[in-house]
């Protein structure tokens, strides 16, 4: 079965995503368009901006990559350790 891709008002109204999730996309759009097309706000940022937890912000962004709202792309932390690649 191929998944038909879906817009934001008929998956709001169908009923895809919580109020506490539509915040989350809210505050995604609106990062997005801040900053010049990309999000790079955090996990974190997301759920204080759209005032929820970190796993409602985790959840409202693997669902909308899931019905291909979103494409998410993730950066590797600073302090994230380096494993040699050979």
């Amino acid at each position: 079965m191929v998944e038909q891709p879906v817009n934001l008002p008929t998956a709001i109204y169908l009923g895809v995503f919580s109020r506490a999730e539509q915040r989350v996309l809210q505050a995604i759009f609106k990062a997005i368009a801040e900053g010049g097309g990309r999000c790079v706000a955090t996990l974190a940022m997301l759920a204080r901006d759209s005032n929820t937890s970190k796993p409602t912000a985790r959840n409202a962004i693997a669902q909308a990559v899931t019905i291909g709202l979103l494409a998410k792309t993730e950066r590797r932390s600073y302090c994230a350790v380096r494993f040699p690649t050979s």
